[in-house]
Order: C-alpha cells, then structure tokens, then sequence
C-alpha cells in the first residue's frame, strides 16, 4: 500500500530553513531549561508522595487547595481531571512539614554511626507518633541527617527502629529525634473524609511515595540509561553501516529528538518522571528505526545508481521511503493522540503519549531534515579531505 508515489521533492535544498526552525526550537528549550534551573522533575526523581483520588463528585483545585492549607501543606501540585471526578496532588519533600520533637533515652548503644537500629524506652512521651513510614531526623549537635523509619519492633520494654539508611550520627545516651508523619497517611486521610458535601469514594485513594535519596537514585540511572542507549546505537550504525557518516547522522537526529521534546516539556512545565524516561527511550527507537530505512535505501541507491550526484542519490532515497515513512507515522500518532485524548490531563499516562505525539513528529521530521543533511554534509567532507 503506498499513500505517496512518484514523488520528486528536492528535500536537501530545504536543510538551511529546517536547520533555523531546529536550531530555533533547541535555543527556546535549552534557555526555558536555564531559567527553571532545570527540567520539571516529578515525584520520581525528587522524592515526595503522589496522591491520586476519585471523588463523589467534581471537586476543583480552590477547595481541595484550601484544605491542603488548613493542614499546612501550601505548595502542593494540585491537576484536576473533571470529566473523571479526579485529582492528583504532589506533596514534594521541598515542602515544609511540621515535625514532632521526641527526647529519648536508648536501651542499648546503637553502635557507631553505620548503625540502622536503635533502640529505646517505651516509656518516652508523645512515643505514639512514631509509625513506619515516618520520616525522622536523629539530632545530634549540629548534626541532622534524614531518615525514615522502615519498622517498629516492641519487646521487653524497649522499641526497636529499623531504619532505611545508617543512622549517620554517633548518639549519646540521651537523643533527640524529630519525626515527620507519613504524609500520605495524613493526606489519605484528609481525602476519605473530605469538606462539606465531597470526598473520595470507598477505595478510591492511592499513594505512590518515593524517598528523597531514591528520587536522586532514579534520576541519575535514567540520565545513563539515555546515554548509553545512544552510545550504543552509534556503535551499532557504525558497523552496520561501516561508515561514522551514517553513525554520526543518526545520532545527531536521536540527540535533536531529544532536546526539542525536552524543551517543549520545559517550555509547558510538563513533568518529567519513570515514563516521561520510558517515552523518550521510545522516541530514540521511533526515530532510529525511521533514520535506517532511509539510510539503507541509501546505501543501496549508491551502489545501483551511478554517475549522479551523492546529493540527488540521497534526495531520491527519501522520496522513495516516503510512503512507508508517513503510513508508519501516521498510524503510530492517531494510536498515541487516542490514548492522550481519553486519559486524563496530569496522569502519568497522558503524559507518557504526549511525549510520544512530540517524538513521532520530531523523530519524522529529523530523519528526513537532521540525518540526511548531515551525511550529506560528511561525504562532501571527506571528499574534499580525499582530493
């Protein structure tokens, strides 16, 4: 089935306006990047808790903000979704929390700072506020490292805390040990009851909570994740191929994808999360698989047409994979338009497709505008290095 036939479109020609609208796009993103000090990470990569609710009916952000602020919670992230009766918030671990001061004495010495237990008396007060999940902070001096309470063990008088990370401090006899309540417990909780005549339905609160130290973990391996993916795609073309030419073309389309849809994100302060990454791991896929079709047709034509000019072989390659590439793309974006249309606005999903509908229109565009002017430009190079 071919949409397109016998087209003969001088599509290298058009390089200079493509390479001003790319290079346009990328400085817009890269300085909306600069001025937010960065993307707009979720609660993924900064460590927080997510909620998300159904409710009985539509309730907007004002009267579920109002409430978060009664509870001392100003700047959560508040996205409503109407047509579902449905809200997310996120409560990032920037956010200030009100914290419970302990003075206890400790059944046993933990050790030294590497420890992940301590042990103390059951007699302590406001001892009740101590749950797992909490997030405490063992003061010692000037010393305050964070940490989170994994689970509570009684026995004999004395109270075991398990805990997520080494205590970090060496304790005395007598500690002092401030405690953050679960949020989502709290938060949850606040959802169930609700305001007046709203509230979320039986079972229709979720929380998702990441630790901030998991946030930074998660961060770094999906920044690897990408490079390596590219690192390895331009080992792959290279050998394929047997030419950086084509190598380096490819990867300078997969690393324009990215930045554009970054910047777009910036620009819109979307968030950037676990799928957002997945997304974007997508795109270099899309955008490869549509480079090498063009690039095998390529080097096929290089071999079958001889006596034209390596710019009119690359120009006919593109016209001549020019049906495949708009079906493919095509039915890949109604596919990701339908699932951003009925999922709803703030969820991770929608999020997902739209970095996807941003991928298969970038990813076609620099198949056919970034990739092949490069090559285009390094056979001129090295030709002119051979003369």
């Amino acid at each position: 089935m071919e949409l397109i036939r016998n087209t003969n479109v001088d599509f290298l020609s058009k390089r200079r306006m493509a390479g001003f609208l790319s290079g346009t796009l990328i400085i817009i993103g890269l300085i909306s990047l600069v001025l937010n000090m960065g993307p707009h990470f979720g609660i993924d990569f900064r460590g927080g808790v997510k909620i998300f609710a159904k409710f009985n009916r539509v309730v907007n952000a004002e009267e579920l903000n109002a409430k978060l602020i009664e509870l001392g919670y100003d700047y959560a992230k508040i996205q409503i979704d109407a047509a579902r009766q449905e809200a997310s918030i996120d409560i990032g671990y920037s956010q200030k929390f009100e914290s419970e001061k302990i003075v206890v004495s400790l059944a046993a010495d933990p050790g030294d700072s590497t420890a992940r237990s301590i042990q103390i008396s059951s007699t302590a007060e406001k001892i009740q506020v101590l749950q797992s999940g909490n997030a405490i902070q063992l003061i010692e001096g000037n010393h305050r490292p964070r940490n989170e309470i994994r689970e509570i063990v009684q026995q004999d008088g004395t109270i075991t805390l398990k805990l997520a990370n080494e205590i970090g401090v060496d304790l005395t006899q007598a500690a002092v040990i401030h405690v953050q309540e679960n949020v989502g417990h709290i938060l949850s909780n606040m959802l169930r009851e609700g305001s007046g005549d709203w509230r979320a339905v039986p079972d229709g609160v979720s929380v998702d909570k990441v630790g901030p130290s998991v946030g930074k973990d998660l961060k770094w391996r999906a920044l690897w994740s990408v490079l390596f993916s590219i690192g390895g795609l331009l080992l792959y073309i290279r050998v394929r191929f047997e030419s950086f030419h084509f190598a380096t073309g490819a990867v300078a389309a997969l690393i324009h994808d990215v930045l554009i849809t970054l910047g777009i994100f910036s620009v819109f302060a979307k968030e950037i999360n676990l799928p957002t990454v997945a997304a974007f791991l997508t795109i270099i896929g899309y955008s490869l698989n549509d480079t090498i079709v063009v690039f095998d047709r390529v080097r096929e034509n290089t071999t079958l047409l001889k006596g034209i000019s390596y710019t009119e072989i690359i120009n006919r390659s593109i016209n001549q994979s020019l049906s495949r590439t708009v079906i493919t793309s095509l039915t890949t974006f109604f596919v990701v338009l339908t699932i951003f249309v009925l999922t709803g606005s703030g969820s991770e999903i929608n999020t997902f497709a739209l970095a996807l509908i941003i991928g298969v229109i970038v990813g076609t565009y620099s198949s056919i505008f970034v990739a092949s002017p490069i090559l285009q430009m390094l056979h001129r190079r090295s030709q002119r290095t051979a003369a």
